[in-house]
């Protein structure tokens, strides 16, 4: 009895010094930071089993856990192909989201096609059950449509209801796949923030998108941590607020004048120089609970990039 009494006291002083040393137990220990990266074109990233090697080893190289590919026509004819990289991406401790996007899918009349898209990821779910996509980026850009300039609050209503359908079958397939939506960062933050009036309710356009998905990529492409912080600080607080969180992207791609101009790609200035800034982004947004991570905008310019280093 003594001996049970005697053990007792000693698992209660271990649990106070644990306490005392603020030692963090499992249940509160804080997951891991998210790093994604995405690769639009399937058969250069993955199309085949010694591709599939070196992406995964690349990913680990760069400590980056989550993959948005793309499935858009590739999926139906390469379901063993997707099979196999999700399957070795999980055992690599590596998410992997299917990534499709067209910005003509905002429109009312093309709504059949996005919500297509995402029967086929769940429908490969359905037939894959050890390997199945964790979720889903939409790259929906409405506001590169020419109908923009002229009908733009037509076309931002039809966009917010096409994100509203697409969670919808999801939600009603009982899926746990993650639903991800990449926006600008300027929707809600630029010099004229894209203000929408609906359902009685007026606020940034982002808003109603992070009302409805899961996560959101923020497309806060500039070239330092400040400026990406700056970009992105409007939407991580309202994803606080919801309880949801944004990934914080960066651009690698060579900038080309016009739709890339130099000072929102970090191509330039060297992966040295861009995993400062994502340490920076990191520290800042540590307790954030809008945070999500950052995601690297894309895998053939990074790498491209690393190679120049």
């Amino acid at each position: 009895m003594n001996r049970v009494k005697n053990k007792a006291i000693l698992l209660l002083l271990a649990i106070c010094l644990i306490l005392a040393c603020g030692v963090t137990s499992p249940a509160q220990a804080k997951e891991p930071q998210t790093k994604a990266i995405w690769a639009w074109d399937f058969y250069e990233a993955a199309s085949n089993s010694n591709k599939i090697t070196a992406i995964l080893k690349f990913l680990k190289e760069q400590d980056i856990n989550l993959l948005f590919i793309g499935t858009s026509k590739t999926l139906p004819d390469q379901p063993a192909t997707y099979e196999e990289l999700i399957l070795r991406a999980h055992e690599e401790g590596i998410r992997v989201f299917a990534l499709v996007g067209r910005a003509e899918w905002a429109l009312e009349g093309r709504h059949r096609e996005a919500l297509a898209e995402l029967q086929q990821v769940l429908s490969f779910n359905g037939s894959h059950p050890a390997s199945v996509f964790d979720g889903i980026q939409y790259d929906i850009e409405p506001h590169t449509l020419a109908e923009y300039k002229t009908k733009r609050g037509s076309v931002n209503y039809q966009y917010i209801q096409v994100l509203k359908k697409i969670a919808g079958e999801i939600k009603a397939s009982g899926d746990s796949l993650e639903f991800n939506a990449a926006i600008p960062c300027w929707y809600a933050s630029g010099e004229n923030p894209v203000m929408v009036d609906t359902g009685g309710q007026r606020k940034p356009l982002s808003y109603f998108v992070l009302d409805i998905v899961d996560t959101a990529s923020l497309m806060a492409y500039r070239d330092t941590a400040e400026r990406q912080i700056r970009a992105s600080l409007v939407e991580a607080n309202y994803a606080a607020k919801l309880g949801k969180k944004v990934y914080i992207g960066a651009e690698t791609s060579a900038p080309n004048g016009s739709t890339i101009p130099n000072e929102i790609t970090y191509y330039n200035k060297g992966s040295v120089y861009l995993d400062k800034q994502i340490k920076a982004i990191n520290a800042y947004y540590a307790q954030h609970e809008g945070f999500g991570g950052v995601a690297i905008h894309q895998y053939s310019a990074y790498k491209k990039m690393m190679q120049g280093r």
